[in-house]
């Protein structure tokens, strides 16, 4: 919000109500927060049904790929996937999409 130098030399009872101004204020501010929170959500939702639907189909020579590097077994592997998949599914999606895909 700027102010013209001009109007700040009238006097406060004769601007108009701040506390109004600056509720109004806040309550933009929020409402832009919730819908931003919002499409994060919906975004995050998406990527976790791809993300678990790869780990779901995900064949187990790339499981035993991934653990052998990862030098842990199979199965641990596989619980971290699964793990991964709700908490970070960009990070599964990177490594269990097809390539050009």
């Amino acid at each position: 919000m700027s102010f013209d130098h001009g109007t700040l030399n009238i006097p406060l009872s004769k601007r108009g109500n701040i506390n109004a101004q600056i509720d109004q204020f806040k309550a933009d501010q929020a409402a832009n927060a919730k819908l931003d929170r919002k499409a994060r959500a919906d975004v995050m939702a998406g990527q976790r049904m791809t993300a678990k639907g790869l780990v779901a189909r995900v064949a187990e020579q790339r499981v035993l790929e991934l653990a052998v590097r990862c030098n842990v077994t199979p199965a641990t592997m596989r619980k971290q996937l699964k793990s991964d998949a709700h908490w970070q599914p960009a990070l599964v999606i990177g490594l269990l999409a097809p390539k050009g895909a």
